[in-house]
């Protein structure tokens, strides 16, 4: 069965961008609410670029292309997005115009791009690909879809090569309206913030940073389904649950969110380590991606920073092996990835 590999992967939040300094200085927030840090886009885009799009955009576009320069892939065979609410800062700006205009002197830009596939195509449309182009958007499981999809068409033999992200902006209204509804924003909780990650992958080993083994992903599960689930993705790729280094969860100290990890790994996985990703990245729609993305930076370096550690049981400290990313949206969809260390690395 062909092997599926992460050769690169970068990403734009609230910690430094296009860079791993996160791993051993992280930035720490207190604020409920977090937007990103952005490099200076000027180094990556021409200047009419960078006036005439909007922040989610010119971050996806930056990310592909630090991903370009690093692998030498500028035109994958196919482009994947997963985002919970799209180009909402573009949404915002044309719906406040028809508002306050009365429907007159609409700018085109706004609403052109403000569809959640602008920015799928807009990566497309830089790259010059013209292959399998598509966008997930369903809450906290956009990304997992979308990374699932590329899976597929991996294992069906239709590409070689996928750009795979996710990005999600936050816009201060918008926050306020998650805040109302308990979605972020609570005492304790990790801040709500924006997402820019992206992962390359690629059927060639080449300075890959880890295989991309296996993924599942089920909806309202029985406790048994979802154990056998489980069950069947570890079997698939030839491990247990004593071969998994650690768990990696979406925790983000909202109880009811929380809840739902905590009574799964100690009926799924009791004695496996777990770790942590939001309190560093944030929460939104899409913050799923973060965790491939330091998951496969833990495994391509071949440590985990302590300040990923969460729960009782300590992380080992030989280079991790495997790592599961666990991601689940309101206790209905669960979603398991499997990441495993390159062999002879």
């Amino acid at each position: 069965m062909k092997k599926i590999y992460i050769r690169a992967a970068e990403q734009i939040s609230i910690q430094q961008p296009l860079c791993q300094t996160w791993m051993t200085s992280p930035i720490g927030y207190d604020a409920p609410y977090v937007r990103a840090i952005d490099p200076d886009f000027r180094e990556f885009l021409a200047p009419a670029e960078t006036r005439r799009l909007s922040k989610v955009l010119k971050r996806a576009l930056v990310t592909a292309i630090a991903i370009a320069r690093e692998t030498g892939i500028g035109q994958p065979d196919a482009i994947l997005a997963g985002t919970g609410l799209g180009c909402m800062e573009n949404t915002e700006h044309f719906l406040e115009a028809l508002c306050r205009n009365g429907e007159s002197m609409l700018s085109p830009t706004h609403f052109m791009q403000s569809t959640h596939n602008t920015i799928a195509s807009s990566l497309a449309i830089r790259s010059k690909s013209q292959g399998y182009n598509i966008t997930y958007a369903h809450k906290d499981l956009s990304f997992d879809l979308a990374l699932q999809d590329a899976w597929m068409q991996f294992r069906l033999d239709r590409i070689g090569t996928a750009l795979v992200g996710g990005y999600d902006e936050l816009t201060p209204s918008y926050f306020t309206l998650l805040k109302r509804i308990g979605y972020l924003g609570g005492e304790m909780q990790a801040p709500g913030a924006e997402t820019a990650a992206a992962v390359l992958l690629s059927s060639e080993r080449q300075n890959a940073l880890c295989e991309l083994a296996g993924m599942r992903i089920v909806y309202r599960p029985t406790p048994e389904r979802l154990k056998q689930t489980l069950a069947d993705l570890l079997a698939e790729t030839g491990l247990t649950t004593a071969n998994l280094s650690a768990v990696m969860t979406g925790v983000n100290g909202n109880a009811k969110n929380d809840a739902v990890y905590h009574n799964a790994i100690e009926h799924l996985l009791p004695g496996v380590p777990t770790l942590r990703y939001k309190h560093l990245f944030g929460t939104n729609y899409s913050a799923s991606a973060y965790a491939v993305y330091a998951a496969a930076h833990c495994l391509g370096q071949g440590t985990v920073p302590a300040h990923m550690h969460y729960g009782s049981v300590p992380v080992a400290e030989c280079p991790p092996q495997a790592i599961l990313l666990f991601n689940q949206s309101d206790g209905k969809h669960y979603s398991f990835t499997v990441l495993r260390k390159l062999c002879g690395s």
